[in-house]
């Protein structure tokens, strides 16, 4: 409809009027007809310009007008794509000029309309962004709605995708502006212009460095420090906070002023206003100067850090619940974290002090906080950990004399932080602390047995802290290895669930350092571990199969005897009847831990075997039917959950892993390798990941069985060789090298499609090196096999092929691909010429090798030497480093 020719109908005029003095009344029914009358006039195809109009008439009352926008700015967000551009545009004028309304509500209204407006294409508005600046530099009344719309639509540029191009053509127009206004005293809006610079200096330092003086904007936030106002602080802290970051240097004359301010803010009583303070301190520390700043200052710091570490009121309050004997009590649901959530790395309780940075604390997920966030205790741990890493055993003489006071102390919340003091300066000052670390060890054992939970908790996380000496200090393990080990293993039967938590995950990190020195007491280990599937439910039973799969990484296939699969098995496979719904965290949690611990088991795993690869095969044709039922009618039936499928096609991977040969007649009596064939070529990256995974195995198992129909998956499998998935491609180059072994010259039809990925991803400098190293074997290998291969770009490939195999352990991997590179460096002459160093330092990596692969490559070297000549050989060879010159005659007499 053309806004030029509209006019109101006057009977539609009146009904909106009366809907709207109706809306105004508070009364539920009149309300809920209201609410149904507003839906019918949603569809009227003029009911935006009706509602515009009775904003812009002055002789209805402020109330109905002001109403009127509200609703407006509601409708023009649903219907604006509908709305004709001649009509938009009138709209904007209208609004620019409503926007100097007398009516302070009117305007407020207008103000939402106009932001809304901006919203969905600011770039066809030029006129908006001048007006709001003209508007608020003007001493009058409506230069304050002018200022709120104005932060509104530079608060939306951040949420909107803008391209820097875009953000810096308006931070230019405004942001200096604000930087000005900063400095006038009438300004009562500098609260709101600090927080909006702080935002799109976070967000767009680059844009923000080209818009503002920062030195000036560094110099009007100082004057406005000392306000009693606490957002303000907040936002000036934040402001000095990002100034280092960005290790601006105009910070740098002011900068003992700004320390000694954010020092006293630091201990202010607004908890906020100090967290945001304390961020100084661990922004600081990611500097390389950071000990020649704070050296003049760490006298005074550590102990305003120190005494932040205590819990505050408002964490007691959050944590206390978790404080009594809790033992009987079911984990409410979100204490509840999925097990096959967790990353590879085991993500476990004791990070829960890692910052988003990966430093020490921070993580939200763990046993003091997955409650109540980041807060100052937490900054000033990992301030006081990254300022020891930074300062080393220096700080010492400073610090210990405070935590031989606080460790004793009364006040079991001084206690308490003081033991979290000792677990953050670990690994900055352990060799300072080793002379008192026998002392101090013992008394962390018996301060296990503290009264309070809270301090239980925290020393066994300092406990995890110093593992490593704990188990590598004294060749007897009776001093401090087994007293750790069996403190922990007897909290994880505490009464108190934050107490087993922190008890498990510190006994993860014990496993992992200690390794096969558990082999030992893996009887003991498991029983404990069988005590715990008894008392366990939720987060704690999590943390438990996290501590299962620990102890299989660390011992291997020693966990694979009878007497040990006794004890693991019954209470894993129990738990695993006990749920029956496939898409239950905790049913996946078990399958999770199999999928882990199978291939320590081995042969072990085959009294077990049957049931389990059943209900995997189950699983993924379920998966398969329901979503078969989803795409035949989506409204139907929802979209599958499909993480059982990922984690069922994981534990066969394992079972392969595990069982080798015993494998084989579970392929040869199902329908496997059919169902990969689809799940190779599903949407989803991790499961396509994990059935090229599976089928690589099953290569190594039973090529012969798979050999029919093997060219349709190698197609299959050319196709993830797509650098984008990672994880997906990394399987596809290894499952193609295994293939070469078992085709030999019947790999040859593919060869021109897999040369091509290869080459793309080795020529791909930001894929990772593990990604490099994977092609690299592969391709080697293919060239071991059909050595008459021509590669183009031979420079930037073998070159990178040399630096990937050169960090191989010796293995019969490691054989073949030497092989297949020598064999393309004899067919590349070009590549000896410019890169042979690298060819070099490659071979230099081995430390027992063939004697027909040391002839092959020892008459390279000495063919390339002869090619050289003796004066170019010795310029050449002057270039190596000493002991790759030692390498290199030690294994092949060159």
């Amino acid at each position: 409809m053309d806004w030029t020719l509209w006019r109101p109908r006057e009977e539609t005029l009146t009904s909106i009027k009366e809907l709207l003095q109706d809306a105004l009344i508070p009364d539920s029914e009149i309300q809920k007809d209201v609410q149904n009358k507003l839906k019918n006039l949603e569809i009227v195809e003029d009911f935006t310009y009706y509602l515009l109009y009775i904003v812009g008439q002055s002789h209805f009352s402020e109330e109905i007008r002001s109403l009127s926008g509200i609703l407006l700015k509601n409708n023009i967000a649903a219907v604006y794509n509908k709305l004709p551009q001649d009509s938009i545009t009138k709209i904007r004028q209208l609004c620019l000029m409503l926007l100097r309304d007398p009516c302070r509500d009117v305007r407020t209204s207008i103000s939402n309309v106009i932001y809304t407006l901006a919203k969905h294409n600011l770039n066809t508005w030029p006129e908006l962004i001048p007006f709001l600046v003209k508007s608020f530099e003007a001493p009058d009344e409506f230069s304050e709605v002018a200022l709120t719309t104005l932060f509104c639509v530079c608060e939306e540029i951040m949420n909107l995708e803008k391209s820097e191009e875009e953000i810096c053509t308006i931070t230019k127009e405004v942001f200096p502006k604000f930087v000005d206004f900063l400095a006038d005293e009438k300004c009562d809006k500098k609260q709101n212009i600090i927080k909006l610079i702080n935002q799109f200096l976070q967000d767009h330092y680059k844009v923000m460095k080209q818009s503002i003086d920062l030195a000036k904007y560094l110099r009007n936030v100082m004057q406005l420090a000392d306000t009693d106002n606490l957002d303000m602080q907040k936002y000036i802290c934040h402001a000095f906070v990002m100034y280092i970051e960005y290790r601006e240097e105009c910070l740098l004359p002011h900068l003992h002023d700004v320390i000694m301010y954010l020092m006293i803010k630091t201990q202010h009583e607004d908890l906020e206003v100090a967290l945001g303070a304390c961020e100084f301190w661990l922004a600081v520390t990611k500097l390389s100067n950071c000990k020649d700043i704070l050296t003049p200052y760490i006298d005074k710091l550590l102990p305003i850090l120190l005494k932040n570490m205590k819990y505050s009121t408002f964490e007691l309050i959050a944590l206390k619940d978790t404080l009594r004997v809790d033992e009987q009590n079911e984990d409410p649901s979100k204490e509840t974290y999925p097990f096959h959530m967790h990353d590879k790395r085991i993500a476990r309780e004791d990070d829960c002090y890692s910052n988003e940075d990966g430093d020490f604390l921070g993580n939200c997920d763990d046993v003091d906080d997955f409650y109540v966030g980041w807060t100052l205790r937490k900054c000033s741990a990992a301030s006081l950990d990254a300022i020891a890493v930074k300062f080393g055993e220096d700080i010492l003489p400073l610090i210990v004399p405070f935590l031989n006071e606080l460790l004793y102390h009364q006040d079991f919340l001084i206690k308490e932080s003081a033991i979290l003091a000792l677990g953050a300066i670990s690994e900055g000052c352990i060799n300072g602390l080793k002379p008192h670390l026998p002392y101090l060890i013992e008394y962390l054992i018996h301060t296990m047995n503290d009264d309070h939970s809270m301090v239980r908790v925290i020393t066994c996380w300092t406990l995890s802290r110093y593992v490593s000496w704990i188990i590598n200090s004294q060749p007897s393990h009776s001093i401090y290895f087994i007293p750790v080990m069996t403190i922990l293993l007897k909290h994880f039967m505490d009464d108190n669930k934050r107490v087993q938590r922190a008890a498990i995950s510190a006994f993860c990190v014990f496993q992992e350092e200690a390794q096969m020195q558990l082999i030992p007491y893996i009887d003991l280990i498991l029983e404990g571990f069988q005590l715990g599937f008894q008392k366990f439910n939720y987060r704690s039973l999590y943390l438990l199969y996290d501590a299962i799969n620990v102890l299989a990484l660390s011992v291997g296939n020693e966990l694979g005897k009878p007497e040990y699969i006794e004890k693991l098995m019954p209470p894993i496979m129990q738990k695993l009847n006990e749920y029956n719904n496939y898409s239950d965290d905790q049913f996946i949690a078990v399958l999770e831990c199999l999928a882990n611990i199978i291939p320590s088991l081995d042969a072990g795993f085959l009294p077990y075997s049957e049931v389990i690869y059943a209900q995997c095969m189950e699983i993924i044709m379920d998966t398969f039917m329901a979503d078969a039922n989803f795409q035949e009618n989506l409204n139907g039936f929802d979209l599958p959950d499909k993480e059982p499928m990922h984690v069922a096609l994981d534990v066969l991977y394992s079972m392969a892993v595990g069982l080798k040969s015993y494998f084989y007649k579970y392929v040869t009596n199902s329908n496997l390798v059919c169902l990969l064939y689809t799940t190779m070529q599903d949407c989803s990256f991790l499961i396509r990941q994990s059935s090229i995974a599976l089928y690589g195995e099953l290569v190594l198992i039973c090529y012969p069985y798979l050999s029919t129909n093997v060219g349709d998956y190698i197609k299959l499998i050319i196709k993830n060789l797509d650098e984008c998935y990672e994880g997906v491609c990394k399987n596809a180059a290894w499952v193609i090298g295994k293939l070469t072994t078992v085709m030999g010259n019947e790999i040859r039809p593919y060869i021109p499609e897999i040369l091509t990925a290869f080459i793309n991803i080795l020529r791909n400098p930001i894929v990772s090196r593990a990604m490099h190293q994977t092609v690299s074997i592969s391709l080697c290998t293919l060239c071991c096999i059909c050595p008459d291969i021509t590669i183009n770009d031979s420079d930037t490939v073998l070159k990178n092929c040399c630096m990937s195999l050169r960090s191989l352990k010796d293995s019969d991997e490691k054989d073949l691909a030497f092989r297949g590179l020598c064999q393309v460096v004899v067919r590349h002459p070009d590549f000896c010429q410019n890169n042979f160093m690298y060819f070099c330092d490659a071979v230099a990596s081995w430390n027992t090798v063939k004697p027909d692969l040391r002839d092959i490559i020892k008459n390279i070297l000495v063919s390339f030497k002869e090619q050289c000549g003796e004066m170019n050989w010795i310029q050449f060879y002057g270039q190596f480093p000493e002991l790759l010159k030692l390498q290199l005659y030690n294994l092949y007499g060159v």
